[in-house]
């Protein structure tokens, strides 16, 4: 793997797991339903929203490791 290749890479997965576990919960967060929900309900929906992004990033981690791609 060279140098650029390996840059691109951990920036494709730094780039990931910002929007999965920031970005998204966030506009999960102020999205209308939600926004106006009982605070209980909005914690657990960004608790949900953010812990599934996370879980997914770190099985895709987990993926790409055993296929030596990272």
């Amino acid at each position: 793997m060279t140098w650029p290749n390996a840059y691109l890479r951990g920036f494709l997965i730094f780039l990931y797991f910002v929007l999965a576990t920031v970005w998204l919960p966030h506009f999960v967060l102020n999205f209308g339903p939600v926004a106006t929900s009982a605070k209980p309900i909005r914690d657990l929906v960004g608790l949900l929203v953010w812990g599934a992004g996370l879980a997914a990033g770190m099985w895709g981690l987990r993926m790409a490791q055993r296929r030596r791609l990272i």
